[in-house]
């Protein structure tokens, strides 16, 4: 299980490099099955697609006076 980490790593740091499951699957110094590989580059490239979240922080301060900040959704 370990290793699916340090691949997904690896299998996008080299797709943002340029190149193809193959290309990976060479590249990488652990065997890792060319259909992993191809699955890893959908989901990344679907994730690069979609829009990134806009934040904003809100500041609240509770009855002690102490002040904590909140992440919300910007819509």
């Amino acid at each position: 299980m370990s290793y699916d980490f340090a691949a997904r790593g690896a299998v996008r740091h080299l797709c943002d490099l340029g190149f193809d499951a193959a290309e990976i699957e060479k590249r990488l110094s652990y065997p890792l099955p060319l259909s992993r590989i191809e699955e890893e580059l959908a989901i990344y490239r679907k994730e690069k697609e979609a829009p990134e979240a806009s934040w904003d922080y809100e500041k609240t301060t509770d009855a002690y006076g102490r002040t904590s900040f909140r992440r919300v959704r910007k819509d």
